[in-house]
Order: C-alpha cells, then sequence, then structure tokens
C-alpha cells in the first residue's frame, strides 16, 4: 500500500467515526420519542377495558397491539421499559376510565384517539429510523380510523372540526 492510500484510508476512518456516533445518537433519539407513546398506549389499552358501549371497535385490544408493536421496535433498540400499572394512566386515559355513564365514556374515548392521534403525528414528524417511523405511521392511521368511528358511534361528523 502506497502512502497516499494509506493516508486516505486513515482519512475515511476518521470521517466514520462521527457518522457512526451521529447513527447511534439519531437511534437513541427515535427511543426517546416512541418511550412515551409505549405508555400511552398501555394506559389506553388499561382504561378502554370493558369502558365502552356494545357496537364499539375492540380499543383496548387495539391500543395493547400498539403497545407491542411499538415494544418490540424499543426492544430492537437494545432498550427496554417496564410495563405501564394501572396506577399511572396519564389524564386522558384517567377520564376514560374514570367516566360513569356511557355517553361521557364515548365522549372521554373520543378525546383519548384525539389526544394519541396528535401524539402518534408529532412522534411521525420526529422519528428518523423507517421501519420505527412505518409502525408508528400504521398505529397514527388506526388512530385516525378509531377516532372516525366512535365520533360516529356518538352521532358526530367524524370530519367535523373539533369544538
Amino acid at each position: 500500500m502506497r502512502r497516499r492510500e494509506l493516508l486516505l484510508a486513515g482519512t475515511g476512518a476518521l470521517l466514520a467515526r462521527p457518522s457512526a456516533a451521529v447513527a447511534a445518537a439519531a437511534l437513541d433519539r427515535n427511543g426517546d420519542i416512541i418511550k412515551p407513546l409505549i405508555a400511552r398506549e398501555e394506559a389506553a389499552a388499561i382504561a378502554y377495558r370493558g369502558a365502552l358501549p356494545a357496537g364499539a371497535p375492540p380499543l383496548a385490544r387495539f391500543a395493547a397491539e400498539h403497545a407491542a408493536a411499538l415494544r418490540t421496535e424499543f426492544q430492537a433498540l437494545g432498550r427496554g421499559v417496564a410495563p405501564l400499572k394501572a396506577d399511572q394512566l396519564d389524564p386522558a386515559a384517567q377520564r376514560v376510565a374514570g367516566a360513569t355513564t356511557p355517553r361521557a365514556r364515548l365522549a372521554a374515548a373520543i378525546a383519548l384517539e384525539a389526544d394519541l392521534l396528535t401524539a402518534c403525528r408529532a412522534a411521525v414528524l420526529e422519528l428518523t429510523e423507517p421501519g420505527i417511523l412505518r409502525t408508528t405511521a400504521t398505529i397514527l392511521a388506526g388512530h385516525a380510523q378509531q377516532h372516525a368511528l366512535l365520533a360516529r358511534l356518538a352521532g358526530r361528523d367524524p370530519f367535523a372540526p373539533s369544538r
């Protein structure tokens, strides 16, 4: 190997190191973005159990599936998170769990789905890892569908601006 080739190889190695560090930081950032989504989905699954009227989609199951998919992505980053406990629900999920009438539960569920839509939309705008982005975008679409179904169940126009 000539001196020039050796110098070029060394320069290439030096330039590759920051790229690896940047990639690792990006993966960490993706993990930081989806970690709260896991908690939100688990909270929704807990809140929805037995809370919705007949004819409502099986939102507890859907939320549990969303949490499992995000948890898989999180574990693929080499990270882990403890499962959420029933006393750790976020305020939107607490409203669903605490609603005392079918009408109040349905209204709280619509608000929770709108909140989950907002959280997923914000995550999609920040994620950079293609697999995690794809999973989160799929979950976002699911929440849009669930929000529309619940709004229709409540006799509302699913596409009307929120009040």
